[in-house]
C-alpha cells in the first residue's frame, strides 16, 4: 500500500465512480482501476462494490476511507510545514461547532487568522455536538468546540469554559421574571423546545418542537410555544433587546470543550487555532457575553 493508492481510493469513494475520480485526478480510468485493485489485493479483500450506477463502499472500505482521509490530511499538514522555509503558517483548518458557539467564535477567529496567518484557509462548519464528534472520528474536521460531550475513548477533550444555563421564553413571561428557578418551577413547565438527541428537561415534560440549531429554538421560545434551554452567551442580545426573557437554572451547566482525535498530534494550524479560541473565550468572558459558572 502506498500513498498514491490511498489518495486514488479516497477520491473514488468520495466521487462515487471511477470515471468521475479519474477526471478529478487527471489520470486514465484504467490506471485508476488498476491501482485500486492492487490496493485491494494488498489488503486482502474488496474495498468497493462496483455496479452500473457507480461504487459502494464495503465495510472494509468504510474503515479505509476514514483512516485514509486522516492520513492524507496529516501528510498535507507535514508538507505545508516542511515546505515553508520562512515558517509562515499555512494549510487548512477544518473547525466544527454547534451554531450557538459558531455565532460567537467564528467571525473573530476568521479575523484573527486573516491578520496573523493569511496563508491559512478556514473551513468552518456547524452542527450538534454529536455530529461534530462523529465528524472528528471520520477525520472530516480537525478540531471541534462541543458542549457536554459523551465520553469517548477515541477523542480527547480540553476544557474551554463552563457556562451558566438559562430557561428562555417569551418577553415578560411570569415564570421567568423570578430570575432564578427552583427545581419545582422547572419540573412544572408545560412544554419545551429542544435539540435533537439528548435533552436536559425532565422526562415528563413534553417536547413540542425539535430543532438542530439555536436560532429556531430562540424564535420558537419567543412565541411562547415551549421553553428552551441555552447558555447566556447564546441569548444575551435577545434578552437585552427584550425579545426573550430568561431565568437561571443553577444546576444545569454547559461545559464547552475543545475536542480532538485521540492519539493524533495536532499540527501547527490546529495548535494555533486552539490558542486563538482560548483568547476569544477570555475576551467574551471579560465582555460579559459568556457568564462562567462561579467556582465555590
Amino acid at each position: 500500500m502506498d500513498l498514491r493508492q490511498v489518495r486514488y481510493f479516497v477520491t473514488v469513494a468520495e466521487r462515487g465512480s471511477f470515471s468521475s475520480a479519474a477526471s478529478a485526478l487527471n489520470v486514465a480510468q484504467s490506471a485508476l482501476s488498476r491501482h485500486v485493485k492492487e490496493l485491494e489485493s494488498d489488503l486482502g479483500g474488496a474495498l468497493l462494490e462496483r455496479g452500473a450506477r457507480g461504487v459502494v463502499l464495503t465495510e472494509s472500505g468504510k474503515v479505509l476511507l476514514a483512516r485514509g482521509r486522516w492520513l492524507l490530511t496529516a501528510v498535507d499538514d507535514i508538507e505545508a510545514e516542511v515546505r515553508t522555509e520562512t515558517r509562515d503558517l499555512s494549510g487548512t483548518l477544518r473547525l466544527g461547532a454547534p451554531s450557538s458557539i459558531a455565532e460567537l467564535f467564528y467571525a473573530p477567529l476568521a479575523e484573527s487568522f486573516a491578520r496573523r496567518f493569511p496563508r491559512v484557509r478556514l473551513e468552518l462548519s456547524q452542527g450538534l455536538t454529536e455530529l461534530m464528534c462523529d465528524r472528528l472520528l471520520r477525520s472530516e474536521v480537525d478540531l471541534a468546540i462541543v458542549t457536554n460531550p459523551q465520553p469517548n475513548n477515541h477523542l480527547s477533550f480540553e476544557p474551554l469554559t463552563t457556562e451558566q444555563v438559562f430557561l428562555i421564553g417569551p418577553p415578560n413571561d411570569p415564570l421567568l421574571r423570578r430570575g432564578v428557578l427552583t427545581r419545582k418551577d422547572f419540573d412544572a413547565i408545560p412544554s419545551a423546545v429542544a435539540p435533537f438527541g439528548r435533552t436536559r428537561f425532565p422526562p415528563h415534560v413534553p417536547i413540542s418542537v425539535r430543532v438542530e440549531s439555536s436560532i429556531p429554538l430562540k424564535q420558537i421560545s419567543a412565541l411562547g410555544l415551549g421553553y428552551g434551554i441555552l447558555p447566556y452567551s447564546g441569548i444575551c442580545t435577545e434578552v437585552a433587546e427584550g425579545r426573550l426573557s430568561a431565568a437561571l437554572v443553577p444546576w444545569i451547566r454547559a461545559e464547552r470543550v475543545l475536542a480532538l482525535p485521540r492519539g493524533r498530534r495536532p499540527g501547527r494550524v490546529t495548535h494555533e487555532a486552539s490558542r486563538i479560541l482560548k483568547e476569544i473565550c477570555g475576551r467574551l468572558v471579560t465582555d460579559g457575553i459568556i457568564r462562567p459558572v462561579k467556582s465555590r
